[in-house]
């Protein structure tokens, strides 16, 4: 009988016009509400831009009501209504319970449905537990020297109505592929392009994250405060709870961590239509530029990493300080014995930066050391007995946030002078920067260049495809007095030499190094720009059969300067590759390029560039505009 009286509400459901004020009132059409977009975003139907398909983008059947549901919105809503409108269901077995998100939405739109609240406790103790008044977005920032971080990241915070309480407290949501610990970088990479892991919905700590980005991987975190209303934060915790043990596909380029965010928040809010201006790539900053351009944007702070504040810390202190710092961790001398004849002020900053250098080294080595352990509870012990108070000033925040640089996308025109020829180029970026763009919101020595395509006019020769970058990663990590970073670079696609005539090959490019950084002073002492020398020991692999045997296999140096200033950019680099397997062409190739930065949205470069093969040498020259959008 209970499903005979559940059928017969449904019917009176589908035969009645919708609520007023909906919009598609007067519409008594199931297919009309299920048309509606915000029962889209509530099942995560979206436009598959490559299978020219309209479908749920959640994978997991436990997710829909319907067998039809992934498929079929209508279907799914039906069998929803259905399974909504049974009562006197246990607690936590019904419907309702599994799916609040949608049934709060429902009942919405449909007041008049004789909808009977079953009980959730387990939701409800959750949800208590959980406590949100407010959304904020964090966005921890690339991390160059991690492959799967280096577009940066983000998730919601899910803030107390406290202000008093601690945010480290507060709980977080956070989307990431599900991915086995057992593989490597490259593998985690690869399967992160290629969909090769599931992603999923996680509730977590805040304090779990933080200490991950900014101790363990020592990432500065921009926090976006949302203006959703109290309303929309319930819908949005009603509905993580919907997806939390659910999954859905991972792609590093367009279904990651950010935009799925985006499509969770757009299930929360009707005023949010967010993921759809993310149909083939998602990169971080730019769901942050979406939010801003809708207003969700409400209040903004930065935290800053436990490798800025250490930075920040060697920045203030002398040459003593600093000495002392390293004996102090890295020595087992008497601490008393290293701080003798040191004022109280010396000793306070040499035993901050101490500590703060501690904490590198054991996150750095990734395990414990029970010897490094001891020492610094030993040096916190010190410091303990010594006035407090902060040692140092604050770190100054970034004058330009991440979101507040160049668009990630960019298009380049190009004039070229090679050996008395002309040709033009067209270049298209997918995404993101090099260590030539307008450098203002980015890392500093970093370049991470995917999606490529590089269209050429010759003479002589009419339209041909000069190169395919599909992908180009440069870390200039420079050393400093407590970090050591290696610089690394790895670029793969298709090139092809500057001499006119020569043919497209496949290369592969992998190189480590050494950077140093150097300042040009300014005003007041103030830096004018980013300056850095650089060396790298490269290995290159070409295929095609131009080449003997059909391959060449170089090894060789790499050296360079690059300067990144406010107006203007420069590189000057030079490669040499004497060891040679497969062909035995001895290559060496001088690169000097001007960029002038009119605004951060485009930039004019000049460059000369000139490659030898054997006793043979090309010259090119080049003037380019490049739009960034």
């Amino acid at each position: 009988m209970k499903r005979v009286y559940a059928f017969l509400a449904l019917m009176a459901v589908l035969s009645a016009p919708l609520a007023k004020g909906s919009d598609i009132a007067g519409k008594n059409d199931i297919q009309a509400l299920a048309a509606h977009k915000q029962w889209h975003h509530l099942l995560h139907v979206r436009y598959h831009p490559y299978t020219f398909r309209t479908l749920s983008q959640n994978d997991s059947p436990a997710f829909f009501l319907s067998e039809q549901g992934k498929v079929d919105p209508a279907a799914e809503l039906q069998a929803d209504l259905e399974a909504f409108l049974q009562n006197a269901m246990a607690p936590d077995s019904s419907a309702q319970c599994r799916f609040p998100a949608r049934y709060h939405w429902l009942k919405q739109q449909l007041p008049d449905a004789g909808f009977i609240d079953q009980p959730c406790p387990e939701f409800e103790e959750w949800r208590q537990d959980l406590a949100a008044h407010r959304l904020t977005l964090i966005f921890p920032a690339s991390h160059i020297n991690s492959p799967s971080s280096m577009y940066g990241h983000t998730l919601v915070r899910l803030d107390r109505k406290d202000p008093e309480s601690s945010k480290l407290l507060a709980y977080s949501v956070n989307f990431a592929a599900d991915a086995d610990p057992e593989d490597n970088e490259l593998k985690f990479s690869w399967k992160g392009l290629t969909g090769g892991y599931p992603g999923t919905v996680s509730v977590m700590p805040y304090y779990v994250k933080t200490n991950e980005y900014q101790h363990m991987e020592y990432r500065d975190v921009w926090e976006y405060q949302l203006s959703f209303t109290q309303e929309e934060v319930d819908q949005f915790v009603r509905h993580i709870w919907e997806t939390r043990d659910t999954h859905f596909d991972y792609f590093f380029f367009d279904e990651n961590c950010s935009y799925r965010l985006m499509a969770l928040l757009d299930a929360a809010s009707e005023r949010a239509d967010l993921a759809d201006r993310f149909v083939r790539k998602a990169v971080p900053v730019d769901t942050i530029r979406a939010l801003k351009d809708e207003q969700f944007l409400y209040q903004i702070d930065f935290r800053p990493s436990a490798a800025t504040l250490m930075e920040n810390m060697a920045d203030h202190a002398s040459v003593e300080e600093q000495a002392a710092a390293h004996l102090l961790v890295e020595t087992d001398l008497p601490i008393d014995d290293i701080l003798s004849g040191m004022t109280v002020g010396e000793q306070r900053r040499s035993l901050e930066l101490a500590q703060a250098y501690a904490r590198y080294l054991s996150v750095k080595k990734k395990q414990a050391n029970p010897v490094l352990r001891q020492r610094t509870i030993d040096i916190l012990s010190t410091r303990s007995r010594l006035p407090s108070g902060a040692a140092f000033p604050a770190p100054d925040k970034p004058p330009v946030r991440d979101d507040e640089g160049h668009g990630s996308s960019r298009l380049m025109l190009s004039a070229n002078r090679i050996d008395g020829l002309w040709r033009a180029d067209a270049r298209w970026r997918i995404a993101y920067h090099d260590i030539m763009d307008v450098p203002s919101g980015f890392v500093p020595g970093a370049q991470i260049q995917m999606g490529e395509f590089d269209l050429g006019y010759l003479e002589g020769e009419g339209v041909q495809l000069n190169s395919l970058t599909v992908v180009d990663v440069l870390s200039l990590s420079h050393m400093t007095d407590f970090q050591s970073p290696v610089a690394w670079g790895v670029s793969g696609g298709l090139d092809r030499f500057q001499a006119p005539g020569s043919e497209l090959f496949g290369y592969l490019n992998i190189g480590f190094g050494r950077a140093w950084h150097t300042r040009v002073p300014g005003p007041e002492d103030r830096p004018t720009g980013d300056g850095r020398l650089f060396v790298l020991g490269q290995v290159t692999a070409r295929a095609d059969n131009q080449f003997r045997d059909g391959y060449q296999l170089t090894a060789g140096p790499r050296v360079g300067w690059l300067w990144q200033g406010a107006l203007t950019q420069e590189l000057i680099s030079f490669t040499w590759e004497p060891l040679t397997a497969g062909d035995d062409h001895i290559r060496r190739a001088l690169l000097i390029e001007e960029g002038f930065t009119g605004a951060s949205d485009d930039q004019l470069r000049l460059g000369f560039e000139r490659e030898w093969l054997g006793s043979q040498a090309t010259n090119r020259w080049h003037l380019s505009y490049a739009w960034y959008f």
